[in-house]
């Protein structure tokens, strides 16, 4: 005979049934959670994309990205990346301590490290404080060229500026092993060279000659190919600066192998009939309608300036480049004689400065250079900046009456003493589309200490013609006094 089971038991076993179908259904759903959360994304540092993490360790110093490379094996292969050492600048100080010494050592490793890397490398070199810190810059310049050689380095940009090696601090032995080695890196090295700036280099006229012509015949084979090799060259103070380097015929004879070129810089003391037609020949070599864009001449008072250029020659390397700008800057030279054998007829001139000294001088004027000179470039003219200490005369009227004739004009920079008037009634002309102007830059000198006054009647210039300055204008116009 059955018996009925207790009811007791019978409600427990169905609570424990109970009890393992809901754990089985917990475990089931945490399972499908954690399924979930592995679909998901995961965020945080090491999971960045490699374009991310390059974006922000581009902006790290050299001992943070140390410090990057050492958090994991992702970021250590990231930071190998070329992309982030293919831009370098150095900058080392001429004085004597322990600091600068590590930036000395800290360039040769980097060059060691990622000189292969390395296409755009900028070195600047403050004047050295005696001969011992000279000799140490020209041993670490050489050890960091040949480190470059050995790695196998493809520079495509190459800056040294302002190494001033016409001071005493250099030594000639320092000197001449210096540029030897530069010499020997250019023409072993130059000929994946498209930028080249040796600013305020200030070798002399053998010296000179030397690291140009190491360029120039690294560059030849390209040009055989017909290809362009160098094209923006900047030997502004290049050479010393008393040197007369128009009287070397060996000076064009090496920039005519300079094929290609579009952007040249150098000082008025190289210019020469013969260096045009050296320009012209170079360009031409290329085919078609030449290849000099831009070209930057700067003239100074302490530089040679007496040679005599002739228009004729000008014009011939106008013919064989066409898309030839000029841009002249004349510093501390306003007498109009001596201006009118540098500015003459013929020059494509595009931007023009012309700047005295900072001391009042009775024996010279500005308004014939503003009258007869500059108004010659009427057609072509597009930027002028004038740097005037007139304290003893007035050129309101000739400035005002050149920015009317020049139909090119659009950029205005004129730090002179100006009445308030010449800005209002320039602004008017610009209102009533008489001129074309689009950036104005005036700082109005004034014999007073106090410009309050001259401060106030700026501002209201300022409101009169707020919503033409704000709308079409790049405009600055400040009071400052010269005493």
């Amino acid at each position: 005979m059955d018996y009925p089971e207790d009811p007791e038991e019978q409600l427990s076993e169905n609570k424990n049934e109970e009890e393992g179908e809901d754990k089985g259904i917990e475990i089931m759903d945490e399972e499908e959670g954690e399924m979930e959360e592995d679909k998901k994304p995961k965020l945080g540092w090491a999971n960045l994309p490699d374009v991310c993490l390059r974006q922000v360790f581009w902006w790290l110093r050299d001992r943070d990205r140390v410090k990057a490379a050492l958090v994991c094996r992702h970021w250590h292969h990231v930071m190998r990346s070329p992309s982030l050492w293919r831009v370098r600048n150095f900058n080392f100080s001429g004085r004597i301590s322990r600091t600068r010494r590590l930036a000395l050592e800290t360039a040769v490793c980097y060059a060691k490290t990622y000189g292969a890397y390395l296409e755009d490398l900028e070195i600047r070199f403050s004047h050295p404080l005696n001969s011992l810190v000279a000799r140490r810059f020209q041993q670490t310049l050489r050890t960091f060229l040949a480190a470059l050689r050995k790695t196998g380095g493809r520079l495509r940009r190459l800056t040294v500026n302002h190494m001033a090696l016409d001071r005493a601090a250099w030594c000639r032995s320092v000197r001449n092993s210096l540029v030897r080695s530069l010499a020997f890196y250019l023409r072993r090295e130059g000929s994946r060279l498209g930028y080249l700036s040796l600013r305020g280099a200030r070798l002399n006229l053998p010296q000179g000659l030397e690291v140009l012509e190491a360029v120039a015949a690294a560059q030849q084979h390209i040009h055989l190919g017909r290809r362009p090799g160098i094209t923006h060259l900047n030997l502004e103070d290049f050479f010393s600066q008393p040197l007369a380097v128009f009287v070397s015929p060996a000076f064009p004879q090496v920039m005519n192998r300079f094929q290609g070129l579009c952007t040249l810089t150098l000082n008025y003391s190289c210019l020469s009939d013969e260096l045009l037609a050296a320009l012209s020949a170079a360009c031409r070599s290329l085919g078609g309608g030449g290849s000099l864009q831009t070209f930057t001449v700067r003239c100074h008072i302490h530089e040679p300036h007496i040679q005599v250029v002739w228009g004729d020659a000008w014009s011939h390397l106008a013919q064989h480049c066409p898309d030839l700008r000029v841009q002249i800057t004349v510093e501390r030279i306003l007498d109009v004689d001596k201006l009118g054998r540098i500015l003459l007829r013929e020059i494509p001139l595009r931007l023009l400065s012309l700047t005295s000294c900072y001391f009042s001088e009775q024996d010279w004027s500005a308004k014939p250079a503003l009258t007869s000179l500059v108004p010659c470039y009427r057609s072509c003219l597009q930027k002028l900046s004038l740097d005037l200490n007139n304290s003893h005369e007035s050129v309101d009227e000739e400035l005002l009456e050149v920015v009317l004739l020049c139909s090119r004009l659009v950029y205005l920079k004129v730090w002179a003493f100006l009445d308030i008037s010449f800005l209002d009634r320039l602004l008017q002309k610009r209102l009533e589309k008489k001129t074309i102007l689009r950036t104005i830059k005036v700082r109005i000198y004034t014999n007073k200490y106090e410009t309050h006054d001259e401060d106030g009647q700026l501002e209201e210039v300022y409101s009169r013609y707020r919503q033409l300055i704000n709308s079409e204008l790049h405009y600055l116009a400040i009071s400052y006094p010269m005493l």
